[in-house]
């Protein structure tokens, strides 16, 4: 989450008025590339108002459709009755997950956010209608129309290594599943949320994801937390993550990430992911 676009209280409380919530004050958040979120408050009680920079109206109703189907996890409550634009982008008003962002990842956390993981791949009474962002098609269509070449190149360098990785779509996924998407309140999971790019999609790529974001420290990769997620999503799951071949969904989403930051004009952060890439590739 964070700012994009700057709006006042009055435009977000006339974007909203549909819902019967209005705003007393809000707050912009400070994480995330991709929305625009703002914390309102009314009557001391919180609500997200997500501005969609990127997103059809079309995926934001997959992703309310995939929110409703999922409500019994932790995950928040779609509150607008419709989807509004501003500037022909679509907003949306969610209920506020209470909690904190975690700043140190303990095994505890994990665990739960494995299961998370497990229960939501689970699910099987839902059409999703939003193709398959993770795919090697999109990611492939992101790489070649780069204007940088010398990023183009780099990146088209290390993608040979997994240009041929199995990403057959098998179940629901988030896909994007880094620390500052989840809330804890005193060592539990309280909540979920940033559904806009969940999709039917490849149960590898979802725990890769976890794994990339939840198990370094700077650059040090933690193994112990990466045996730990494997372990229990293999323990709970039906579903299961074969060890022998997984490197190559952690060298993939290093990859995709890395380069989806590229291609949104975030380059001052894409080798993070290039060097979790050479660090997995050598340590795993």
């Amino acid at each position: 989450m964070g700012v994009l676009t700057k709006l006042t209280l009055k435009e977000i409380n006339c974007l909203i008025k549909d819902t019967r919530v209005s705003f007393n004050a809000i707050k912009e958040t400070s994480t995330g590339i991709s929305d625009t979120t703002y914390i309102g408050t009314s009557k001391s009680k919180k609500y997200v108002f997500k501005l969609y920079e990127d997103s059809s109206v079309k995926d934001i109703e997959n992703q309310i459709k995939i929110l409703k189907a999922i409500k019994s996890l932790n995950v928040p409550n779609v509150l607008s009755k419709k989807i509004n634009l501003y500037n022909n982008r679509p907003i949306t008003l969610f209920s506020y997950i209470e909690g904190d962002v975690i700043k140190s990842i303990t095994k505890n956390h994990l665990k739960q956010i494995t299961l998370f993981l497990a229960s939501l791949h689970s699910i099987k009474e839902i059409e999703v209608s939003k193709n398959d962002v993770y795919s090697k098609q999109n990611f492939e269509k992101m790489l070649y129309s780069l204007s940088d070449s010398k990023i183009r190149e780099e990146i088209k360098q290390k993608y040979q290594k997994v240009k041929d990785i199995d990403l057959k779509a098998n179940a629901l996924i988030h896909g994007d599943l880094f620390p500052d998407n989840v809330k804890f309140i005193d060592k539990k999971l309280s909540g979920v949320y940033d559904f806009t790019q969940s999709c039917f999609g490849n149960i590898n790529f979802d725990i890769a994801v976890v794994v990339i974001s939840w198990c370094f420290k700077d650059y040090r990769f933690n193994k112990s937390f990466y045996e730990l997620i494997l372990n229990t999503y293999n323990k709970y799951s039906k579903l299961q993550i074969k060890k022998e071949s997984f490197k190559e969904y952690l060298l993939y989403a290093c990859l995709y990430y890395s380069l989806q930051r590229v291609y949104k004009n975030t380059k001052k952060d894409y080798a993070e992911y290039l060097k979790k890439f050479q660090i997995i590739d050598e340590m795993i």
